[in-house]
């Protein structure tokens, strides 16, 4: 019954801490510093549970870090460990924020089934971990949804590193409708001149709104593929295959390389209104 009260506060923690963007772990890597874009100490409920226990309640908790601590950690002839553990406080005498970390001794004592040759070693860790380092090419506002130039997916299992993917990650600029400003319209018109006048069911119509099911793009930003419908009010659907004609006929659209695979960030999903300009 304990365990399973455990397990259902952490979830809720985790559901509330993914509704933000969240601070990074650290992780060294042959000398080089890191993001690590996850919190590993909570694969464990219990684990995460006891350390929780242990931390003070005057550090400082935030909406980026609803956990209240930065973990450090460095990897060694193929193993992970944890280094150490910083919490932010906030100096009233100085009045500014301070870091401090927790005592050796304590984190021995809360990971004292994972200590090898005097350091923690993540051996409760069997799942894949995300490491990053450059700018940030793509970001959400939630939990660690970003991404950066530099990437490297690390294969854990039982806190040993058994494989990685490494992936160089970069934007292909072009135009995307997460980026709509004063002359949204003006430009739509420009790009994507329908023929309005070849649907009657319009002529009372002051805009028609389309939506974006499915996109995928190219390395040279060309839309290879859209899934689009046109409705309020629902019309004849050659007006949709018109707009996609038209779409896939414009380039550069912005696509975005991550790990591996380009993404039409800022397309698909999207949904536009197109004001109709009744004196064409």
């Amino acid at each position: 019954m304990k365990r399973l009260f455990l397990y259902v506060q952490f979830l809720i923690l985790t559901t509330f801490a993914n509704a933000t963007g969240q601070e990074s772990d650290i992780i060294f890597i042959d000398g080089a510093k890191w993001e690590l874009l996850g919190r590993p100490i909570c694969a464990d409920s219990t684990l995460y549970y006891n350390l929780k226990a242990v931390l003070p309640k005057e550090r400082s908790i935030s909406t980026a870090n609803w956990d209240g601590f930065t973990a450090f950690w460095s990897i060694t002839q193929d193993k992970l460990y944890l280094d150490s553990i910083r919490c932010i406080y906030y100096d009233s005498h100085l009045n500014v924020y301070v870091g401090k970390r927790i005592p050796t001794d304590t984190l021995r004592h809360v990971f004292r089934k994972y200590v090898d040759e005097n350091r923690i070693l993540a051996s409760w860790l069997t799942q894949d971990v995300r490491v990053a380092s450059g700018k940030v090419i793509y970001y959400q506002h939630l939990g660690f949804e970003r991404n950066y130039e530099e990437e490297k997916i690390l294969r854990v299992n039982q806190g040993k590193i058994i494989g990685q993917n490494v992936f160089h990650n970069f934007v292909v600029e072009g135009f995307s409708f997460d980026r709509r400003g004063p002359d949204f319209q003006a430009k739509l018109k420009k790009m994507f001149p329908l023929h309005i006048e070849r649907y009657q069911e319009l002529a009372d119509v002051k805009r028609i709104v389309f939506s974006i099911k499915r996109a995928s793009v190219d390395a040279e930003g060309n839309l290879v593929e859209c899934k689009l419908k046109a409705f309020k009010p629902e019309v004849d659907n050659r007006l949709a295959e018109e707009m996609t004609a038209l779409m896939k006929a414009y380039k550069p659209w912005r696509a975005l390389y991550i790990n591996g695979e380009f993404r039409a960030y800022g397309i698909e999903g999207y949904t536009f209104p197109y004001v109709i300009d009744k004196q064409n």
